[in-house]
Formats: C-alpha cells, structure tokens, sequence
C-alpha cells in the first residue's frame, strides 16, 4: 500500500503534520470499511449487492464481489442477486441509473459468461444503450449461434448499434441464417464488412465465393486472413477484373504473401513495375 510521507523540511510544520494525521486517519477507515465486507458471510454480500442504492458501503460492496472467487453454485448466486439489483435500478430517477449500471456491467464481467449471459439477454433489446451494450460484451464471450444471427440483425434495425453487427461478423455460425448481402452495405468500416466475408468464409467457402466480386478487397483481406490457399484461383480472378486498382493490389500482394503464392507474387512484381512506367 502506497504511503505519503511528509517530507523532513515540513515536519515541523503543524498544520501539515494534522493533514497528515487526517489523511491517515481516513485510510484506516477506509481500510476498515473493507475489511468489514470482506468479513460478510457469502449470504450477507448478496443481500448487499441487491441493495446497493440504499447502503453506505456499496463501493465496498461492489469491490468485494468483483473479487470474490465464487463456486459454480455461488457465480449463479451472484448473477441472480445481480438480476434483482438490475430490475430495482430501473426504479431509480434516470440521473442514477448509470452509477449502478457500471456497477452491474463490472460485477457480471467478472462471472463465467455461461452464467452472466442469463441475466444480460433480455437486455438486447433493453431501451438504454449502456444495458444492450452490457449484453453484447457478454455475449461476445459466450460466442453467438445461428439462432441468434438474426436476433441481432433486428436489434440493429431497431437501435442503430453497430456492435451488435460486429457480433454476427465475430461469429461464423450467427451468419447461417441471415441475408449477408443486405448485412454488408449496413457497416460503416470495411474492416467489419471483411470480418463478415471472413465469417461466412469459415463457415461456408461456396458462399463467400459468391460476395468475392461485389467485395473483393475485404473478400482478399479475408482470404489473406485464414491462409486460404485453396482460394487462389478466385484471387486471380479477381486479380484480372481489378488489376488497375492500386487499393486491391495492395490487399492482393498482401494475401499472396499469407498464402506463400510465389507465382502470382513474381507476376504482381512485374505488373506492378509495368504500371509504375506507364505511370
């Protein structure tokens, strides 16, 4: 624990050495009021965590369940004390709520994300941004299925949030069920719009082949990514339809080098100085 000490030109200085004292004196209660909670029974600490806006201590509270090593049987405890404490924050004025929503974010994140996901999935479509924002980092953890694709597709149609696209780009099963061809446009970044080629690419070469024209640098980027070698013919067909374009033949050199494509690297090189004298 770190310690101010007063230096020995002001130790003779009275008012300094009485600030000194208070300091002091208000770390031990600090200190204290920790170790206190930390001395509560495991049933004691989730009474608290349900009661958070109406205790003295929730700071202390707070810090002891974010590092408290539960059982499996305790985490579920834990996460239904911190649903509770979840539906009485949304009876506080609106001007409280995010005191106790980060709260209930640091609590949860510190659960397996098997046992947070439960409380946070209704909060997909919650009203307040920092709920749903809340849900979509545990279920970045937990991994989203193909059920779930399309879940997350109306969430975006309904609030706008890009992370909930990112969620289905992150995971090549959640891209079973949905339209990627309407998902794509959707993305402001291309970084996201490649992530979601390369998802579809995991899970289903055939039909990322399909998107390779429309988006053939993210489709290359994608490529790139997983060392795809097998897709070397659709790169060099891609290669011939956009071989004036410097963007994709800077992805393209790119992808040929994760790939060990020394043919086509030779043949890039002696296009590339081809296009540098025409220049």
């Amino acid at each position: 624990m770190a310690r101010f000490t007063i230096p020995s030109s002001l130790k003779d200085d009275p008012d300094i050495v009485a600030l000194h004292r208070q300091f002091l004196v208000e770390e031990i209660d600090r200190t204290l009021s920790l170790a206190e909670v930390r001395s509560l029974p495991f049933d004691e600490l989730l009474t608290g965590i349900e009661c958070l806006p109406n205790i003295d201590n929730s700071s202390e509270i707070i810090f002891r369940a974010c590092e408290y090593e539960p059982s499996l049987n305790q985490a579920y405890s834990l996460a239904e004390s911190v649903r509770r404490l979840a539906d009485s924050v949304e009876e506080l004025p609106s001007r409280l709520k995010p005191t106790y929503d980060r709260a209930i974010r640091r609590i949860l994140s510190r659960l397996p994300a098997e046992v947070a996901w439960p409380v946070c999935s209704p909060w997909l479509e919650h009203k307040r941004k920092f709920r749903r924002e809340t849900a979509y980092l545990v279920l970045r953890k937990t991994g989203v299925d193909e059920t779930a694709g399309a879940r997350l597709l109306g969430v975006f149609q309904s609030t706008g949030d890009q992370m909930a696209l990112e969620l289905i780009a992150r995971n090549p099963l959640a891209t079973r069920n949905v339209n990627i061809e309407t998902i794509l446009p959707l993305f402001d970044d291309e970084y996201w719009r490649m992530r979601l080629v390369e998802a579809v690419l995991m899970d289903d070469e055939t039909k990322s082949v399909m998107l390779a024209t429309k988006y053939p640098r993210e489709f290359t980027h994608a490529v790139g990514r997983q060392k795809q070698k097998s897709m070397l013919p659709k790169l060099n067909s891609l290669f011939d339809l956009q071989s004036e374009n410097l963007e994709f033949l800077s992805i393209y050199a790119w992808a040929l080098g994760q790939i060990g494509a020394m043919e086509e690297i030779r043949k890039l090189r002696v296009h590339i100085e081809r296009l540098r004298f025409l220049a």
